[in-house]
C-alpha cells in the first residue's frame, strides 16, 4: 500500500516523478499535511475545485510567496528599483483582483489571439529552420524556448534582440516561487528584478509619450487602458502585470513543448497518428497539459477555519492546490496515468487553473502548443531520445515542472 508519509515534495526524486506520491495522497489522505513544510496538499480534483470556487476562504493574496524576502533583498528592490512586486493578478483577491483583470482583459483579447495563426506558425517554422539540415537538436534551447519567447516579445512590443534578458528575468522571477533557492541566489534574483523594472519602465514611458497609433501591442494596450471609475495603472502595477505576463507567456509553454516532445519519443506511433489526422494535435496538447501539468500546484491561505476533504484546516494555513495530482484523479479521468487522444472531457484538466484565477493566456498557449505539435508531425516521421543519454533531469521546484535538457534525433518526412 502506498503511504504519503514515505514521500516528500522537497525530495529531488519525488519532484522528478511525483506521481506515486500523488496516487498515495488521493488514496490514503486526499488533503495531506506535509510534515517538513507544514502546509496542506490538496490532491483530488473535486477538492481543488471547491477551493478554487471559494477565493474568500482560500485566499491568493500573499499565499503564492513561499519564500520571504530577506532585509538585503528588500533593500535592493527599494533602493535600486520600484520595490517588491505589487499584488495584482496571481497574488490577489477580489475586489482588487477584479480591477486588474479588467485591465488585462482589454489587452489580452480573444480577437488578438484569433488572428495570430499564420504568425505563430511562421515563428515555429522559422525556429525549426534555424536548426539547419542536421537531424538532431537539444529541444529546450533550440526549439522550446525560442518559440514562446519570440511571441511574448512581439506581443509586448519589445525587441527580440533582448530575448536573452527576458529569459533570464523570467527564470529569476520563478525561482523563489519554488522555495528551493539559496539566500545568495535570492539576492542575485533581486538584482535581476531591478534590471527588469528599469528596462520595462523605459518601455512604458515610451508609450506614454508617443502619439496615438505609434504602438500596437499589449504593453501599449495596458498603458492606455481605461476603466470607468478607476485610476489608470501606475508604474508598479504595470511592472507587476508585465512580469507575470512575461513568465506565463514563456515558462510554462516551453515546459509543455518539451514534455510533449518527450511523450512523442516514448510513444513512437503518435507522430504518424497526428500526421494522418491534424485535429489530434490539439487533443495531444490537452493530454500533455493534463499528464505533465507545467504548473504542478499553486498556494492559497485560509482566511478562516475550514474543512476540506474531511480534514479540518485552521485559519491562516498554507494550502497547496496540487493540479498535477488533480489532473490524474481516477474519478475524473479514467485510466488517468495514460495518454488518450479520445478522452471525453479532454479539456477538463486544471493545467490553466479555474475560476477567477484561470490563466488569461490559455487561449494563446493552447494555439502555440497545437501548432507546434502539428508542425512536428508534418515534418518528422520519427523522433527519439539520444540513445547515449536516456536520463531526464527536472528543474527543482515546488511549483513548476520543467525538463532541463532533452537531446533528440529524428527522421524528416520526405517532401511530397
Amino acid at each position: 500500500m502506498l503511504n504519503p508519509d514515505d514521500y516528500s515534495l522537497i525530495d529531488e526524486d519525488v519532484q522528478k516523478c511525483p506521481f506515486d506520491f500523488y496516487k498515495a495522497m488521493r488514496s490514503e489522505c486526499p488533503v495531506y499535511e506535509m510534515p517538513e513544510t507544514g502546509f496542506f496538499i490538496v490532491s483530488k480534483y473535486d477538492d481543488c475545485m471547491t477551493a478554487l470556487r471559494d477565493p474568500a476562504v482560500f485566499s491568493s493574496k500573499m499565499g503564492f510567496r513561499v519564500m520571504e524576502n530577506s532585509e538585503e533583498v528588500d533593500r535592493i528592490l527599494e533602493e535600486g528599483g520600484y520595490g517588491d512586486q505589487v499584488d495584482t493578478l496571481v497574488t490577489n483577491d477580489p475586489p482588487s483582483h477584479t480591477r486588474y483583470r479588467q485591465y488585462v482583459n482589454r489587452a489580452f483579447t480573444a480577437q488578438r489571439v484569433s488572428g495570430m495563426q499564420p504568425y505563430i506558425q511562421k515563428i515555429i517554422s522559422d525556429t525549426f529552420a534555424d536548426i539547419g539540415d542536421k537531424n538532431n537538436m537539444e529541444v529546450v534551447t533550440e526549439f522550446a524556448i525560442p518559440i514562446p519567447m519570440k511571441i511574448i516579445a512581439d506581443q509586448l512590443g519589445v525587441s527580440r534582440d533582448d530575448m536573452g534578458k527576458f529569459k533570464e528575468w523570467s527564470d529569476a522571477a520563478v525561482e523563489p516561487l519554488g522555495g528551493l533557492i539559496t539566500p545568495e541566489r535570492h539576492i542575485e534574483v533581486a538584482k535581476l528584478m531591478v534590471e527588469f523594472q528599469h528596462y520595462f519602465a523605459d518601455r512604458i514611458k515610451e508609450r506614454q509619450d508617443a502619439e496615438e497609433g505609434v504602438y500596437d501591442d499589449m504593453l501599449n494596450d495596458l498603458v492606455q487602458a481605461r476603466v470607468e471609475g478607476e485610476e489608470p495603472l501606475d508604474y508598479r502595477e504595470l511592472l507587476s502585470i508585465l512580469l507575470q505576463l512575461l513568465v506565463a507567456g514563456n515558462e510554462t509553454t516551453t515546459n509543455t513543448i518539451v514534455s510533449g516532445v518527450l511523450l512523442l519519443c516514448r510513444n513512437p506511433d503518435l507522430l504518424n497518428e497526428i500526421y494522418e489526422d491534424d485535429s489530434k494535435a490539439e487533443k495531444f496538447a490537452e493530454e500533455v497539459l493534463r499528464l505533465e501539468s507545467p504548473v504542478q500546484g499553486l498556494f492559497r491561505m485560509t482566511t478562516q477555519d475550514v474543512e476540506l476533504g474531511g480534514v479540518k484546516i485552521p485559519e491562516g494555513s498554507i494550502v497547496n492546490l496540487r493540479y498535477g495530482s488533480a489532473n490524474r484523479d481516477e474519478k475524473i479521468f479514467p485510466d488517468s496515468e495514460n495518454l488518450d487522444l479520445g478522452r471525453k472531457g479532454i479539456r477538463r484538466h486544471l493545467a490553466f487553473g479555474s475560476g477567477i484565477h484561470s490563466c488569461i493566456g490559455s487561449q494563446l498557449a493552447r494555439k502555440e502548443l497545437e501548432y507546434t505539435f502539428s508542425f512536428l508531425a508534418k515534418q518528422l516521421s520519427h523522433i527519439e531520445m539520444d540513445p547515449q543519454d536516456q536520463s531526464v533531469e527536472y528543474h527543482p521546484s515546488l511549483i513548476l515542472r520543467g525538463i532541463k535538457k532533452l537531446d533528440v534525433s529524428f527522421v524528416r518526412r520526405e517532401a511530397g
